[in-house]
């Protein structure tokens, strides 16, 4: 997509996106975000057009915006419907680690920060290469099986059309369903306890409260994960968000699956 000028009111529908610009320095630029654009701090001071998901066209077009980023499936029929309207959208739905780099290149080419994004690219590469020379050398069959919790009723993961399965992989686990080349799936909970995975991972802001969703379920008592306490919760803002804290999420995973 060609811009013709450099945009100087842009609305992100995404928080991904929303700490990429921030981190480019066009805090200032951004006129609109969804109410969970909650970092940095100053993210929560811009418009609120909605969630993620509950998106009003007529709210963002409303802000006069000469740039919009949108994210992932839920979002591709607003996006349809404002680019009908005129509206300039770029949509991002990043699945790999290196796509998660070339979209902080692809914002910057889109707002004219190329050179504030190949640095913002080199930073965060660097942070999350320091992270992983702690676990480079486990060997394959010593890293820890992981499964996601994505949903519980019904129970929902990824498989490894999914970003997060690379960020296990650089803190030195293995999503149990990387061979599964989906995104995001649905299985019958007798599939999990024959895996047995040695790790599950679940998002969430209070460790205790979620941890409880998981180990107040009976049937869940049979995990090997369940039995040793290897229940990792990570803050749904950083596992869920292929954005400039990749290095963060990262670590706090490796802490996780390699305590020692």
């Amino acid at each position: 997509m060609a811009i013709e000028r450099v945009p100087t009111r842009i609305v992100s529908l995404a928080p991904s996106n929303t700490e990429i610009l921030f981190a480019l320095g066009l805090g200032d630029n951004v006129v609109g975000v969804t109410s969970y654009c909650n970092y940095p701090e100053e993210a929560g001071k811009k418009e609120i057009i909605n969630g993620f998901a509950t998106l009003d066209p007529e709210k963002i077009i409303a802000l006069k915006p000469d740039l919009i980023l949108a994210f992932g499936t839920l979002q591709q029929s607003v996006v349809a419907q404002l680019q009908e309207r005129g509206q300039t959208v770029s949509w991002f739905y990043p699945h790999t680690i290196t796509q998660i780099y070339e979209s902080f290149e692809k914002i910057g080419e889109l707002t004219g920060s190329s050179v504030a994004a190949q640095r913002l690219r080199k930073e965060v590469e660097e942070k999350v290469e320091a992270v992983r020379a702690r676990v480079r050398n486990i060997l394959p069959q010593e890293s820890p099986t992981v499964f996601r919790v994505m949903r519980l009723d019904p129970l929902g993961t990824i498989g490894g059309d999914a970003f997060q399965t690379g960020i296990y992989h650089l803190a030195g686990g293995k999503n149990v369903f990387a061979d599964n080349g989906q995104d995001y799936f649905e299985l019958e909970f007798e599939t999990l306890l024959e895996l047995d995975p040695d790790i599950i991972v679940i998002a969430g802001e209070d460790e205790e409260k979620a941890k409880a969703r998981i180990t107040n379920r009976q049937e869940w008592a049979g995990l090997t994960a369940v039995k040793k306490d290897r229940i990792a919760v990570i803050s749904a803002q950083l596992i869920c968000r292929p954005g400039s804290r990749l290095a963060q999420t990262v670590e706090q995973l490796v802490k996780q699956f390699h305590p020692e």
